[in-house]
């Protein structure tokens, strides 16, 4: 519910140092669009997987948590714990957890085989 009271004043986009100091405009989609990505991803009925478009398209990585969106934002949207840290967690936890990148090494070297 936090999400939808985002009234798309772009303050977050605007103070964004990602966006502002590093010219990533297309690297990074910036905490307004990250709002948006998390309210349909932790919505309880959406099934579609948004991680490769957070890791790749959106640029999710390039946050590094400052905050300064949050102090912005007149609705008081607690932009960055409530949704940039989680959308990491989501991510992080599926690409670069050491337990599944050996899980899915071992499906793939048994598929490989199996088919052969």
């Amino acid at each position: 519910m936090e999400f939808r009271k985002c009234i798309e004043c772009f303050l977050c986009q605007d103070v964004c140092h990602v966006l502002r100091d590093h010219s990533s405009k297309a690297a990074f989609y910036g905490p307004r669009f990250m709002i948006r990505i998390a309210s349909l991803e932790m919505h309880p009925k959406d099934t579609l997987d948004r991680r490769p478009l957070l890791k790749d398209k959106a640029g999710i990585g390039f946050c590094n948590i400052t905050k300064c969106c949050t102090e912005v934002c007149p609705e008081h949207i607690k932009i960055t714990d409530n949704a940039i840290i989680p959308l990491k967690e989501r991510m992080d936890d599926h690409y670069f957890d050491p337990l599944r990148a050996l899980a899915r090494f071992l499906r793939r070297n048994r598929d490989e085989t199996e088919g052969s």
